[in-house]
């Protein structure tokens, strides 16, 4: 019981260093850069930084066990540069480089946009640099779509992005700029491993709103393995939003996943200790536990 309560204030003291104001829509603010490698484009060398810093936030979380808020980090962080890195290998093999872009690509961590954005469909960047590269061979209505929709992601950067240098740049240097990539890659999912499930990608994932509307009609329908879905990715979307919490705690009742839906309520009241709605579903846990221990 002790180690039970101290695991709680050190959730409790992380849960204030990581307010709201510690979102990675506040930390995640790339600029431009005057390198004459990229000219006014937005700098890769910043992008890298900034994400290596968000992965640093996830390990914080992760040495105080808070599960989803290490993977709000690390999901983020990881889908954008996998997401960056696979534009890159896409550059050079549109510019010769490898056999097949599948052959070309098949000794990388992940490749495919679909399989990229699983990892973390609030980041822009597998939406943004599908449609750069379906630009860039001149499938210019094609790569209206992705470019608009990530254009109104929350996550999308207030003054844009421009990686369109990528493609005037020497081949050594996209090599050099892939393996940086890489390293960077090689940190994130060494700290985390993403459960990927190959599902076929709806592009308002991103979406907060959409996502507890999906939760709510698979509820409706009785569907609640597919209503967590929806409700994890809300979470992992945005763990800032109270809401998505209890929407998590109560799918994952609904799924009958009972310990999931424990670990949500003590991670969300981590964040939102005072929230009422939580602190009443672990009072109805608890109620429940004592009744079970009684009956037995």
């Amino acid at each position: 019981m002790t180690k039970r309560i101290l695991s709680l204030l050190l959730v409790l003291v992380l849960a204030l260093s990581l307010c709201a104001c510690d979102s990675i829509k506040d930390i995640f603010n790339p600029s431009t850069s005057d390198d004459p490698a990229v000219g006014d484009g937005t700098s890769y060398s910043d992008f890298i930084e900034v994400m290596g810093d968000i992965k640093g936030y996830g390990d914080e979380a992760a040495e105080l066990n808070m599960t989803v808020q290490s993977e709000y980090y690390y999901s983020f962080a990881g889908a954008s540069v996998s997401a960056f890195r696979y534009a890159v290998e896409y550059v050079l093999w549109l510019k010769g480089e490898g056999d097949t872009l599948a052959s070309f690509t098949a000794d990388s961590r992940y490749a495919g946009w679909d399989t990229i954005a699983e990892i973390n469909y609030s980041s822009p960047y597998a939406t943004y640099f599908e449609g750069m590269l379906l630009d860039f061979q001149g499938k210019h209505d094609e790569a209206v779509t992705p470019l608009a929709i990530a254009s109104i992601m929350p996550m999308f950067p207030e003054e844009g992005l421009d990686f369109s240098y990528l493609r005037t740049m020497e081949v050594d240097a996209l090599y050099d700029l892939r393996n940086s990539l890489r390293e960077l890659e090689d940190t994130i999912y060494g700290a985390y491993t993403p459960s990927l499930i190959g599902r076929e990608w709806d592009k308002y994932l991103f979406d907060e709103g959409y996502l507890l509307a999906k939760s709510e009609e698979c509820v409706q329908s009785e569907n609640y393995t597919e209503a967590l879905f929806y409700a994890k990715q809300a979470l992992k979307t945005n763990p800032y939003e109270v809401k998505n919490w209890r929407n998590a705690a109560m799918c994952a009742l609904t799924a009958e996943e009972i310990s999931l839906m424990g670990a949500y309520i003590d991670e969300g009241l981590a964040v939102f200790p005072e929230d009422e709605k939580l602190l009443l579903l672990k009072e109805m846990i608890n109620d429940a536990l004592e009744d079970m221990e009684v009956s037995e």
